[in-house]
């Protein structure tokens, strides 16, 4: 019996065309892996400009859409470094972004680090629409601090005058308070501020007129009302904020300062509505004063207005004034 000497030719070929492509399966899927390939694995995260959540928001990527996260080795020059943030290339621009480190599974997890799992029941929802889960902070860190922040905050408390000041214009020893605050603050380290109040407090001189409406008919007494003012200006130092507590969908923020500056006290006395009845004015000394206290903070979803609660003690160290309790709303824009 006789054979084609060609008849065993073909199986070698066969087995190096697999080799090859094998060997060409591994290369590519090396590569992929070297480049920081990775998927989202929450139902929607923001990409940032720069790894701060008060960062302009560049891209928003869904579940199951594929990022390159960029190696801070490699891309030294170009790679802003921060604790819980991971750098990728944008899709389709071409430009780099960061997401919070929980976002993304990555291949190239830093050791020791769990890495997120894609959920197998939720499906791809890449580019979704509705608004975007928050990605947690990591509590006991600070934030990225803000170039500059624009503060405006409205509140109450109450303010202590000295006895002898008090006595000398008939008002009371103390009162409430309502005021207003304009601020600025300088990579949340440097602020300089504004601020004006009424302080509402018993008058013991007030007077009474007979007074007659200029449309005509009976006189009638009209009692005097007081109004005592305060304004001030002050420069002083912060803390960046801090994350005190963090969840999926919401957290919270603090941040300490302090302050020194100046602040005038004036009233008077006067029948509203009266084009001819007596007035008084008259003026309280100012003085210095120091001032500290806590912001608490929660960033709103449109990340450039955060809003906050305010609490702050100030002590006056001359002048009619001897101290304020501030209690108060904040709005910040940055």
């Amino acid at each position: 019996m006789t054979h084609r000497s060609g008849s065993g030719s073909g199986s070698p070929r066969r087995e190096i065309r697999v080799a090859a492509a094998v060997v060409a399966s591994l290369v590519l899927w090396g590569s992929a892996a070297a480049a920081g390939s990775s998927v989202v694995v929450v139902p929607q995260v923001e990409v940032f400009a720069e790894p701060s959540d008060f960062a302009k928001v560049v891209a928003e990527l869904g579940r199951g859409a594929s990022v390159l996260v960029l190696d801070e080795a490699e891309y030294t020059d170009v790679v802003q470094r921060k604790p819980g943030w991971l750098a990728v290339r944008l899709p389709g621009s071409g430009g780099i972004g960061y997401v919070h480190f929980e976002a993304v599974g990555s291949s190239l997890a830093p050791a020791g680090r769990p890495r997120p799992q894609i959920d197998p029941e939720e499906p791809s929802t890449a580019y979704a629409s509705g608004p975007p889960r928050r990605i947690p902070l990591v509590a006991g860190r600070f934030l990225q601090p803000a170039p500059a922040r624009f503060l405006l905050g409205l509140g109450t408390g109450a303010a202590w005058f000295d006895g002898q000041s008090a006595t000398q214009q008939r008002i009371g020893s103390s009162g409430v308070t309502l005021h207003a605050t304009l601020g600025l603050s300088i990579y949340d380290v440097f602020t300089v501020s504004t601020s004006g109040a009424f302080i509402i407090t018993s008058d013991h001189g007030s007077f009474s007129e007979q007074v007659v409406s200029e449309q005509g008919g009976n006189p009638y007494t009209a009692d005097s009302s007081l109004t005592v003012g305060r304004y001030s200006f002050a420069v002083g130092l912060r803390t960046p904020f801090w994350a005190l507590f963090s969840t999926e969908e919401s957290w919270l923020t603090g941040a300490l300062f302090a302050d020194y500056g100046w602040a005038g006290v004036g009233g008077s006395r006067s029948i509203s509505d009266c084009t001819d009845c007596p007035s008084e004015d008259f003026h309280l000394p100012g003085g210095t004063f120091w001032r500290v206290g806590i912001d608490l903070a929660v960033p709103s979803s449109s990340r450039k207005i955060t809003y906050g609660f305010t609490a702050a003690y100030q002590s006056y160290l001359e002048g009619a004034l001897l101290q304020e309790l501030q209690l108060g709303l904040s709005m910040w824009w940055h």
